[in-house]
């Protein structure tokens, strides 16, 4: 923009003087001039738009891939299935049925377990009030002949 500030000053310089035509020359630059930052401003906005567009393309372009990769797999996966052993695959049908029947055992454990640890506390707890009670001493040796151990 300074550049053509420059030639436009010295266009008006020479052209001044001793040109008839000079105002219509003035008005043929300042319309080039014009013309000029508007197609500045539409390559811009056309740079924009092209990135935009290229990024998207980018995008869809990926998303198909990784469906069609993913579509592959799903169809290597099915024909890798299809030809294992019918033997392997009962196999792995009970190992998964056993693996579930596990999960639950091991719930059941922890939870009798925990049930455990609390008749345990509720036995101690007992102990020390028959301990502390005369009355309940005699109850105490009769009913409890082997005491609780951790």
């Amino acid at each position: 923009s300074s550049g053509i500030n420059a030639e436009y000053g010295e266009v008006l310089v020479k052209f001044k003087g001793t040109d008839k035509e000079y105002h219509l020359r003035v008005a043929r630059v300042n319309e080039l001039r014009l013309e000029l930052e508007n197609l500045t401003t539409e390559q811009k906005t056309e740079r924009t738009e092209l990135s935009e567009l290229v990024e998207r393309h980018h995008t869809n372009l990926n998303l198909g891939t990784d469906k069609r990769c993913r579509e592959i797999q799903a169809n290597l996966t099915a024909t890798a299935v299809k030809n294992i052993p019918d033997s392997l695959r009962e196999l792995a049908q009970q190992n998964r049925v056993m693996k579930r029947e596990l999960l639950l055992h091991q719930e059941s454990v922890y939870e009798t377990e925990q049930e455990i640890e609390q008749l345990k506390e509720d036995i101690r707890q007992l102990q020390k009030q028959f301990k502390r009670s005369p009355d309940l001493s005699q109850l105490h040796q009769r009913t409890f002949v082997h005491p609780i151990r951790n």
